[in-house]
C-alpha cells in the first residue's frame, strides 16, 4: 500500500525527510504505507482537497442483485468495502490526525473519489457513477439502473434488511465480494457504520477471485 503525493520540485529534499519516496517508471512521488505514521506531515502534498478517508490498495467491491425500483430489471449493484482504512480526525488537542480503523465495513454516501478510483470504476462498474440532476440535493457517488438509468439510492440499499444490510447469514451468502488491486490508495470522504451486518457480509458472503 503506498499514497500518491503531489510534490513540487523545490520540495522534493524536505518530502524524502518526511519519508516520500520517488517512484522512477510512474515518474510520482507517494508515501510507503511503513512510513504512514508520518502521515500529517505529507498530508498538504496529497493531491485531493480535504481527503478524509484513505483506502487501502487492495479494495473490496461487494456485489449485490437487485431490481431497479422504477422499471424492475435486475441489476447488480455495488458497494466499496475495506478490511481497514485510514480517517482524518480531530485528537483531544484540537489537532488533525490520521487515525488507522482497523474493521470491515461498507462505505456509503460517498461524496468525493480520487481519480484513480473513477478511473477503476468507469472501465469495471460504469453504473456506478456520480448522480447529478435536480434530484439530487447533494451530489454522491451512486447506483444507476443498467437499463433505464435511474438512481438507485443508498437509503434503499443500506437500510435495515437492505441488500446491503443483511440481517441473516442467508441474506449475507448472497453477496459477492471481490477484491482489486490498485498501484495507489484510492481516498474517499464517505459515512461508514458498524454493526452486526458488516460481520455477516465479511463471514458468510461468497469470495470472487482477486483481480
Amino acid at each position: 500500500m503506498s499514497l500518491l503525493l503531489n510534490v513540487p520540485l523545490a520540495e522534493k529534499e524536505n518530502a524524502i525527510s518526511k519519508g516520500a519516496q520517488w517512484d522512477q517508471i510512474a515518474r510520482s512521488w507517494f508515501l510507503p504505507e511503513d512510513q504512514y505514521d508520518r502521515l500529517m506531515e505529507v498530508d498538504h502534498w496529497i493531491p485531493e482537497k480535504n481527503p478524509a478517508i484513505i483506502l487501502p490498495t487492495e479494495i473490496t467491491i461487494v456485489h449485490a442483485d437487485r431490481p431497479c425500483w422504477k422499471c424492475q430489471q435486475q441489476n447488480r449493484m455495488i458497494a466499496i468495502a475495506g478490511n481497514y482504512f485510514f480517517e482524518k480526525d480531530i485528537n483531544d488537542r484540537d489537532e488533525p490526525v490520521w487515525l488507522e480503523q482497523d474493521f470491515f465495513t461498507v462505505f456509503q454516501q460517498i461524496s468525493t473519489i480520487s481519480g484513480n478510483l473513477q478511473t477503476f470504476l468507469k472501465d469495471n462498474y460504469p453504473h456506478y457513477r456520480l448522480a447529478t440532476g435536480p434530484a439530487t440535493e447533494n451530489q454522491y457517488w451512486l447506483n444507476h439502473c443498467s437499463s433505464c438509468s435511474s438512481i438507485q439510492g443508498d437509503e434503499f440499499l443500506f437500510e435495515e434488511e437492505g441488500v446491503f444490510n443483511p440481517t441473516e447469514k442467508e441474506a449475507a451468502n448472497k453477496l459477492l465480494l471481490r477484491n482489486f488491486n490498485l498501484k495507489y490508495a484510492p481516498l474517499i470522504d464517505a459515512v461508514y457504520s458498524l454493526g452486526d451486518h458488516l460481520r455477516l457480509i465479511n463471514e458468510f458472503a461468497e469470495r470472487g477471485e482477486d483481480t
